[in-house]
C-alpha cells in the first residue's frame, strides 16, 4: 500500500489520508484544522490528481476529519464517498453550520477566500454519500480486480467507524478515533481481532497513561459531586462543551443525576449547534442499534435557551448548570462569554471534560492559578480567578496501553502512526517497537510503501 499523510501541518488536525492498494486510489477523511482558519486549514489536496480516487472513507463527523470533505469530493466527482448511516445524517448539519462559521470568519478575520465552499458543492455532496452498514463488507471493482472495504463500529461519537480494507496480497487495518469503553449515549468499540498486514492507528493520548482511579465512570462520579457542592453553595456550573457527542452524553448525565436526586434540580441553560444536533441524535438512535438517545431528556432536565445577548461580566440571570459549547472556551463563543460572568465569584465552578489545547481560553485558564487575573482579550475584560476550576477526563479516544494492546492482537508487519502530537508518536514509536514490526511515522506529504 502506499500512503500519504496530506495534512501539511502534521499531528492531528486536517485529517485526509490518501492510499493506494491493488491500483485503487482512495482518501481517508478531508478535514479542517482547528487552529487556522482559510485556505491554511486545509489537507493539501493537490498530491492527488483530479478526478482520480475510486472513493473517499469518512470515519466520522468532527470538523478536523469532516470539514473540507466537499472541496475534495468537487474535485473527485465520481468517488462515492463511504461512510456510516449515523454520519449521513450528522455530516449534514456540520456542514452547514461550518459554512456559518466561515460567512462569520471571513469579517473577524479579514480572510476574503471564505467560505471555502457554499450551500451548492454541499448539494452536490450528498448524493455521493454511500452509507454502508457495519460488518457488512463492501466489494469494490475496478478493471477486473476487487477489494473489500467493511466498517466497524468505533466507539468514539455516534456514526464513528474504523476500517478494513481487504487487498489482494494485505488485510490493512484503520482504527480511525477510537473508543473501547462504553459512554452513557454510546457503546465501545467492536473491531475485529484477526491478523492484518498493515495497521494504522490513532496516537492521541500517547503523552500519557490513565490514572488508574480516574476512569471514565469514575470521573463522572467525581464531576457530579463537584457540581452538588457548588449548586448547594448557591452558585452556578459552566460545562464548556463539544457540540457532537459530548453535549448529548452529558444531558444524560445530569438527567440521570437529577432523577437519582444526586445533585439540585436547577435550571440547565443550553445553546448552540449542540442542541440542533439532539434531534439528529435521536434520529440516529431510533434507526440504529449503536445510539442510545432520546430527545425527551431535554424535557426531563428543563433545558432552557441563553439569553439572546450576553454582555461581558454581567451577572447570570439566574443559578443554574451553563451547558454550552466551545468545548475549549474559544473567543467569542457562549462559553467564553460565559465565563466573563462567572470566573470572578467563588461560589461558581467552570468544569472541562474534555481536551484543552494549551493555546485555547480554556487551556490557559486550566494554567491560571486562584486569584491571577484571567484577561478575556477578545472582550477587553479581566476577572480574578475566584470560581473552582476542574478538569474531567472524558476523552472520546482509547488510552494508550488499549491500542498497544490491539496492536499485539493483531500483529501486523506494518505499523503507521497517525493521528497524535510528536510526542505521542514518539511513545507510541519505542512502545511498539518490540513487536518487530515496521514503523512508519510520516512526515506530511512524504510517499510511503509497505
Amino acid at each position: 500500500m502506499k500512503f500519504i499523510d496530506l495534512n501539511p501541518h502534521g499531528g492531528i488536525g486536517a485529517n485526509c489520508s490518501f492510499c493506494e492498494v491493488d491500483g485503487f486510489r482512495f482518501a481517508i477523511d478531508s478535514g479542517l484544522h482547528p487552529k487556522f482558519a482559510g485556505r491554511e486549514s486545509l489537507p493539501d489536496h493537490s498530491v492527488v490528481e483530479r478526478n482520480s480516487l475510486d472513493f473517499i472513507i469518512l470515519t466520522h463527523c468532527h470538523l478536523d476529519h469532516l470539514g473540507s470533505l466537499p472541496l475534495l469530493s468537487r474535485e473527485h466527482p465520481d468517488a462515492p464517498v463511504l461512510l456510516s448511516y449515523g454520519s449521513s445524517v450528522l455530516s449534514r448539519r456540520m456542514l452547514s453550520n461550518s459554512i456559518s462559521v466561515m460567512r462569520r470568519q471571513r469579517s473577524e478575520l479579514n480572510l476574503p477566500e471564505l467560505p471555502l465552499y457554499g450551500r451548492g458543492d454541499l448539494s452536490s455532496l450528498y448524493p455521493r454519500m454511500k452509507p454502508l452498514s457495519t460488518d457488512e463488507p463492501l466489494a469494490v471493482e475496478k478493471d477486473g480486480r476487487s477489494i473489500e472495504i467493511t466498517l466497524h463500529h468505533a466507539g468514539h461519537v455516534a456514526g464513528a467507524v474504523s476500517v478494513t480494507v481487504q487487498a489482494s496480497k494485505e488485510r490493512i487495518f484503520f482504527t480511525g478515533d477510537i473508543l473501547f469503553n462504553d459512554q452513557r449515549t454510546l457503546g465501545g468499540a467492536r473491531v475485529p481481532l484477526s491478523e492484518v498486514d498493515v495497521l494504522v492507528t490513532e496516537t492521541t493520548r500517547g503523552q500519557a497513561s490513565r490514572d488508574p482511579s480516574r476512569l471514565r465512570e469514575a470521573e463522572i462520579v467525581s464531576l457530579l459531586e463537584v457540581v452538588r457542592k457548588t449548586l448547594s453553595k448557591g452558585g452556578s456550573v459552566l460545562l464548556p462543551i463539544f457540540a457532537l457527542g459530548r453535549m448529548q452524553e452529558m444531558l444524560v448525565i445530569l438527567d440521570d443525576a437529577f432523577r437519582r436526586k444526586a445533585i439540585q434540580k436547577v435550571p440547565v441553560f443550553c445553546s448552540g449547534l449542540g442542541m440542533d444536533l439532539v434531534n439528529h441524535f435521536h434520529e440516529i438512535s431510533q434507526n440504529s442499534k449503536e445510539l442510545r438517545f432520546n430527545r425527551k431528556v431535554l424535557k426531563s432536565v428543563g433545558a432552557r435557551p441563553l439569553p439572546r445577548k450576553l454582555i461581558p461580566g454581567r451577572s447570570l440571570p439566574m443559578q443554574g448548570i451553563y451547558l454550552v459549547s466551545s468545548g475549549m472556551m474559544v473567543e467569542n463563543t457562549p462559553s467564553y462569554m460565559l465565563a466573563t460572568s462567572m470566573l470572578g465569584e467563588a461560589r461558581n465552578s467552570i468544569l472541562f471534560v474534555g481536551y484543552c489545547d494549551p493555546s485555547t481560553p480554556g487551556g490557559k485558564l486550566l494554567e491560571t492559578k486562584p486569584d491571577e487575573p484571567f484577561e478575556f482579550k477578545e472582550v477587553d475584560w479581566v476577572e480574578p480567578v475566584r470560581a473552582k476550576i476542574h478538569q474531567f477526563d472524558l476523552s472520546g479516544h482509547a488510552d494508550r496501553e488499549e491500542l498497544v494492546a490491539l496492536a499485539e492482537k493483531l500483529s501486523p508487519k506494518t505499523i503507521i502512526l497517525h493521528h497524535g502530537d510528536p510526542d505521542s508518536r514518539d511513545w507510541f514509536s519505542s512502545t511498539l517497537s518490540p513487536l518487530g514490526a515496521k514503523i512508519i511515522d510520516p512526515e506530511p506529504l512524504v510517499t510511503y510503501e509497505t
